[in-house]
């Protein structure tokens, strides 16, 4: 395991990138969630801030066999952080050999062909999704002794075949709920092997025997099956962001670009990312358990190392209430794709030369951040916050004029971490 040393000159100018943007593809549509909510546009935007300029985000026609559009990621730079860039933030995105997808598909592989002669860059879709599935999630745990002894032992995984026999589903599912520990109060949760942000999930308590569950067993036999698992008290979310090594690297270690601590909404819904971050460009989640997280994390995308996956990455955790006592579950979900706690660090890195400057951030220091998405809801909370910062706060606004969108992100930089979360609780109830 390497922990990434922060940033870095890449050398030359790097050549443009084509852009696939399929942010929620997990969920069987590679554009569906693009083209239906602001917030996974306004990610997509924030996505190709990595890459140089010159790199084009492509969006396909809103009808079927419509032409592509397409965005130079100059036209949709933030004036917020500065020049605009000619090279990747990270190095690695300079290697990319065909267009870049936000998650590999067999879909989007067909797309890829339509803007590279050396198609879609990255690992093969059938490697990705082998990955992706939260199955793998579960015999990784199993195999690296991840899991609490009760957790192991409630964790399922449900192949479509079983859920599409409700019946003698919901009486074994039953059967194991009854001798789940107390603390569970058996309450459980079905979630979707292949989804993301919470969606999906259905969840009840002492009983499967209801119309509601047992309607969604056909849904979550056409997602590929689901895990039954214990809703569990949760008290933090966390995540790793990685990068595998390329084959052509066999003797590269896995690296570390950071850890973050995850705002989601109560039932899981994603909403920003919350870190430190030193005057190096290193980012870590605070919490006290940070490198247990990370340690975990390296082990787990060395497995999917083994089953061919390579290229950026991702580890969701959380820490819950088992008996009273709060423990860490260091592998809730393997992404094996970029995700936005990647895109978080990027930006970070392309703010921190002004960071420094605004926050005085000298070798030794760490400030606080968040990345968080501001909407008609929350706008008059947050505009409160910016009035009444100090000097010991920095506020970007990464939006663009080059690009409309519901949702307003926004970088937050605060010489205390512990001050800026809790301006985040009052804002946003998370």
């Amino acid at each position: 395991m390497r922990s990434d040393p922060g940033p870095r000159d890449a050398g030359s100018v790097a050549a443009p990138v084509e852009l696939l943007p399929n942010l929620g593809a997990e969920e069987g549509s590679d554009w569906g969630a693009l083209r239906s909510e602001p917030r996974v546009r306004a990610a997509a935007r924030l996505w190709s801030l990595l890459f140089s300029g010159e790199s084009r985000l492509r969006f396909p026609g809103s009808s079927v066999g419509a032409t592509w559009s397409q965005e130079f990621c100059r036209d949709l730079w933030p004036a917020a952080l500065g020049p605009i860039p000619a090279k990747p933030v990270f190095d690695w995105l300079s290697t990319n050999d065909g267009a870049t997808a936000w998650l590999n598909t067999l879909s989007v592989e067909r797309d890829a062909h339509t803007f590279s002669d050396s198609g879609l860059s990255g690992p093969r879709p059938d490697c990705v999704s082998q990955v992706h599935d939260k199955a793998f999630s579960v015999t990784a745990a199993r195999e690296l002794g991840l899991h609490t002894r009760d957790v192991e032992a409630m964790v399922q995984i449900l192949e479509p075949e079983a859920l599409r026999s409700p019946d003698r589903l919901v009486e074994a599912l039953d059967t194991a709920l009854r001798d789940w520990p107390d603390w569970t109060r058996q309450a459980f949760t079905l979630k979707p092997r292949f989804g993301s942000s919470g969606r999906g999930r259905v969840a009840g308590i002492e009983s499967l025997d209801h119309e509601s569950i047992r309607g969604a067993f056909l849904r979550l036999a056409k997602r590929g099956g689901a895990l039954f698992e214990p809703w569990l008290s949760r008290q933090s979310d966390l995540s790793v962001s990685l990068l595998v090594p390329s084959p052509n690297q066999p003797e590269a270690p896995t690296t570390i670009l950071g850890t973050l601590e995850m705002l989601v909404t109560g039932s899981g819904a994603y909403r920003g990312h919350c870190g430190e971050v030193d005057s190096r460009g290193r980012v870590f989640s605070g919490h006290r358990d940070d490198e247990t997280l990370r340690a975990d994390a390296a082990s787990v995308a060395n497995l999917a190392k083994k089953r061919g996956f390579f290229g950026p990455c991702g580890v969701d955790a959380f820490t819950y209430l088992e008996a009273g006592r709060e423990r860490l579950r260091s592998l809730a979900e393997f992404n094996g794709r970029m995700t936005m706690g990647g895109v978080t660090i990027g930006l970070v890195r392309r703010a921190l030369p002004q960071v420094r400057k605004r926050l005085d951030l000298t070798p030794g220091d760490r400030c606080g951040f968040a990345l968080v998405f501001i909407d008609s809801r929350n706008e008059p909370a947050f505009d409160e916050l910016a009035r009444s910062s100090h000097a010991d706060t920095f506020v970007m606004d990464l939006s663009s004029p080059g690009f409309e969108s519901e949702v307003k992100p926004v970088l937050i930089f605060d010489s205390e971490r512990d001050r800026l979360r809790e301006s985040l609780r009052q804002i946003f109830s998370f």
